[in-house]
């Protein structure tokens, strides 16, 4: 994931600063000397130096969503990490060395929330926003021991951290709660009543991923209807356990009726719509 970091990166300095392919060179190598003598044309290098989790941004609530099959699907969102770029310029001219720092500075200030237009390979599909921000310098503890790691002479730098998604967490698939009961009385004797709240999905024939909406769904011979939600969900409030035929009627389709005994797996309807 985080060459796809590097690559949306490159992407935003060549459409911001802006920084032509056939003048300048990207680079994302160690800038040890023995790199920087193999240089042969101006070069802008972008070391990721640092990674660290954004405790701030930490949040571990569930989402439960429907997959394709009608399964649910729980999903904890994914970590936010911090990826901080120590970036320099290698030219012969110490001016145009600055003059290249000073347009990438004003590209980390502008670049705050990146476009969508930017974002690289699995970044693209990033359910939460990509922060970019300049730092301070101190935010390298101590520049001159930096280059003397790198066995190389002083240069001057800038800090660029990127705020990017990390999924390290699988998502958990399993049934739907579709049934819940509810008994009534004293807990300790066998003849409590019992009610049945129960839950389904009103999809298009074939396709249990294509809820139908807005459809009419009633317990015949019983006061239960409603109306699905726009992923033709319902809900009946409790009702006893026994045998039932239930009626959907989308709109502008067939009506459609089922048999159903309660409490069953599923309660999910079929509909020609």
């Amino acid at each position: 994931m985080f060459n796809d970091v590097d690559e949306t990166l490159r992407q935003v300095l060549l459409a911001d600063v802006p920084i032509d392919r056939t003048e300048v060179d990207i680079s994302f190598d160690r800038p040890t000397r023995e790199w920087s003598s193999r240089l042969s044309r101006p070069t802008l290098n972008l070391f990721l130096f640092d990674v660290r989790e954004r405790l701030d941004f930490r949040d571990d609530t569930w989402t439960v969503t429907r997959n394709a099959n009608g399964q649910a699907q729980r999903e904890r969102p994914p970590r936010r990490v911090d990826l901080s770029y120590l970036v320099t310029a290698w030219t012969n001219e110490p001016a145009d060395e600055h003059r290249i720092l000073a347009r990438v500075l004003a590209c980390t200030y502008r670049q705050g929330r990146l476009d969508a237009a930017y974002l690289q390979g699995s970044l693209a599909n990033a359910t939460v926003p990509i922060l970019l921000r300049a730092m301070p310098p101190d935010h390298l503890a101590k520049p001159t021991d930096f280059w003397g790691v790198m066995d190389n002479e002083l240069h001057a730098s800038l800090t660029w951290v990127a705020t990017v998604p990390l999924d390290v967490f699988a998502p958990v698939t399993g049934p739907l709660v579709v049934t819940r009961e509810l008994q009534v009385g004293d807990r300790f004797r066998a003849d409590r009543e019992t009610f049945v709240e129960v839950a389904g999905v009103a999809h298009r024939k074939g396709d249990r991923a294509a809820g139908v909406g807005n459809a009419t769904v009633t317990v015949l011979n019983t006061s239960h209807r409603v109306t699905t939600d726009v992923e033709g969900r319902f809900r009946f409030s409790p009702i006893p356990p026994g045998e039932y035929v239930w009626r959907v009627e989308p709109p502008g389709g067939r009506p459609a009726e089922r048999q159903v005994r309660v409490p069953s797996e599923s309660y999910d309807i079929e509909v020609e719509a």
